[in-house]
């Protein structure tokens, strides 16, 4: 890694040191470590190695300000990794509190080593049922049966010392005004304000996220489950598995919270059943997941403004070959996760599939979790098996198992720089890297792929 002399060289105000060449010291100024230029000194430092910066940072000010905990040389180092590197605004504002650069770099390693606090969040007493997840900043919202519950996040323990939580959390809110059981869900925070979810009856519910209270419902929506929906400003998105596409347009031009009043409503038919489906980050592209029989493409894009299909983005595939779930990296990439085990990058701009990593023990891909950047999790279906994945690599990069011996599929997974949730059959498990706890624990099995 090069290291540029960009950092002002007379960061200790001593105008006589330059980047460029040696200061003249006469005897009153004997040469030190201290009085070499900056550029020479991020040599030195980068050749020390990570491990010894902290160290070197308490020799005097000048090293603290060159090898601080947000310096240019940290900054520089965690630019690169995995899980941390918080380039993505979007990722950014996911994170609970903020973290300096030295302390991204220490989680990252507690990352690699499985180091970690457990966290339970809820008991899944419902049987039979697809547990369900989305994380923000302060909120955890899991959705279990006919639930959707909100959990406060605790603040991450970032290296003190303190013992396993006991019992469970206590959730704020407690969305229910459906018999069945609610089906992936989602959330938007700010301005928009809202959670989306249908239930195994059909329906369509909105509910304002900030107090709980029910906006809007649709019953018989869909003839059958509704699998996945999705929001963008005053839309409405869901596909069921009646094969269709539901796209409901609300009209705000009284108020602009108001979802009060349908103004158009649209349907798309696939002739398969739709198991997810992600709205692209403009709100102009909608792309579909489906379960790949009957000949029909296991995913489509189409413009969510007209409703129109752009094109299937497979058209060789083998029956069975489904997709189960779907993530717009940015307006012009979307990962697919397919039931063959294989995780897909698809640019829009060529539709064109430009990178496939398959899983290495041929497990089917239930979930994606990303940092919009380089980082990728995916959740499979056996063994609470959860993959790293690193979009400069064709390989895996890591190997998680969450409470392998129940050899449960992860439903649902999400995670910021220094925690990351899952869903599981049995249990919704919080797990935070920041250091609370020293050593590996048993209920996440970790192994570097070599």
């Amino acid at each position: 890694m090069s290291y540029t002399s960009k950092l002002d060289a007379n960061v200790d105000g001593n105008s006589s040191l330059s980047t460029g060449s040696l200061a003249i010291l006469d005897d009153e100024h004997p040469t030190s470590l201290a009085n070499l230029p900056t550029d020479i000194l991020l040599h030195i430092f980068a050749m020390c190695g990570q491990r010894w910066w902290p160290s070197i940072a308490q020799v005097c000010h000048r090293f603290y300000t060159i090898l601080g905990t947000d310096s240019f040389l940290w900054e520089q180092v965690t630019r690169q990794l995995l899980l941390v590197n918080q380039s993505s605004s979007i990722f950014r504002s996911k994170n609970h509190s903020s973290l300096s650069a030295q302390l991204r770099f220490r989680i990252y390693n507690h990352w690699k080593t499985g180091v970690c606090l457990v966290k339970p969040v809820v008991s899944v007493r419902e049987k039979h049922v697809l547990p369900w997840l989305v994380l923000k900043s302060d909120v955890l919202w899991v959705g279990t049966g006919s639930h959707i519950r909100a959990y406060p996040r605790i603040q991450p323990c970032a290296f003190l010392h303190s013992k396993s939580l006991r019992g469970r959390m206590r959730p704020t809110l407690n969305l229910s005004s459906s018999r069945g059981d609610l089906s992936r869900f989602t959330v938007k925070s700010g301005d928009e304000d809202v959670v989306v979810a249908g239930d195994t009856n059909g329906s369509i519910f909105i509910w304002r996220a900030s107090t709980g209270r029910l906006q809007f419902k649709k019953t018989n929506c869909h003839s059958s489950d509704v699998a996945a929906v999705n929001v963008f400003n005053n839309v409405i998105v869901s596909g069921g598995r009646d094969k269709f596409v539901k796209v409901l347009r609300f009209d705000h031009s009284i108020s602009y919270h108001s979802w009060k009043s349908i103004y158009t409503a649209e349907e798309i038919y696939l002739d398969d059943r739709i198991l997810s489906l992600d709205i692209d980050p403009s709100g102009t592209l909608l792309c579909t997941g489906t379960a790949g029989h009957g000949g029909v493409p296991p995913s489509h894009l189409f413009d969510l403004t007209t409703g129109a299909l752009i094109c299937p983005l497979r058209r060789h595939f083998r029956v069975g070959e489904g997709v189960y779930d779907v993530h717009f990296e940015s307006p012009n990439e979307v990962l697919t996760g397919d039931f063959n085990s294989a995780l897909r990058l698809w640019d829009l701009r060529t539709q064109s599939n430009v990178s496939v990593w398959d899983d290495p023990h041929d497990s089917a891909i239930n979930c994606i979790a990303t940092d919009n950047n380089m980082t990728i999790l995916t959740g499979t279906a056996t063994h609470g098996g959860i993959r790293l994945w690193d979009k400069r690599q064709t390989r895996c990069v890591q190997l998680y198992y969450v409470k392998p011996e129940l050899r449960s599929p992860v439903y649902s997974l999400d995670f910021d720089s220094s925690e990351m949730y899952t869903a599981l059959d049995t249990s919704i498990l919080g797990f935070d890297f920041s250091g609370g706890n020293r050593k590996p624990t048993k209920d996440l099995v970790v192994y570097p792929c070599n």
